[in-house]
């Protein structure tokens, strides 16, 4: 598995000035590409699955090229069946690690989502006799 740092955030309501303060965080995580990552789509996204696999998925959302805020959730449903990590429970609490509400933190979600699709795909395609 590859580790990797993934970006989220941390939020609380200041008791002093009773506003809401988001703290940037990164976790680690790990990036597993192995068959377990079909097993996590099939069991978490039964609708999804009986459709196409999770690397079809996959390539069906880089062919539309958008790894925008719009279809962060898109994204972010096979990005969930890639990693590892003890701070993600289930897939409820993974999406709650993340903010649509800062551009600069969904930019660095968006990154690295096409950072492990790219490794995937990569990987994916790589042929064992090299």
């Amino acid at each position: 598995m590859i580790q990797t740092k993934l970006p989220v955030f941390e939020s609380h309501i200041d008791e002093k000035t009773n506003k809401l303060v988001i703290t940037p965080k990164e976790i680690d995580v790990k990036i597993d590409t192995s068959l377990f990552a079909e097993e996590r789509w099939e069991a978490n996204f039964p609708h999804n699955a009986k459709n196409e696999t999770l690397f079809a998925y996959i390539e069906r959302l880089k062919a539309e090229g958008k790894v925008d805020a719009a279809h962060v959730m898109s994204n972010l449903k096979a990005l969930y069946c890639f990693l590892e990590s003890d701070e993600i429970a289930d897939y409820k609490s993974f999406c709650q690690l993340f903010s649509v509400v800062d551009p600069k933190r969904l930019a660095q979600l968006v990154d690295k989502i096409k950072y492990v699709f790219e490794i995937v795909l990569n990987g994916a395609t790589t042929d064992s006799k090299n």
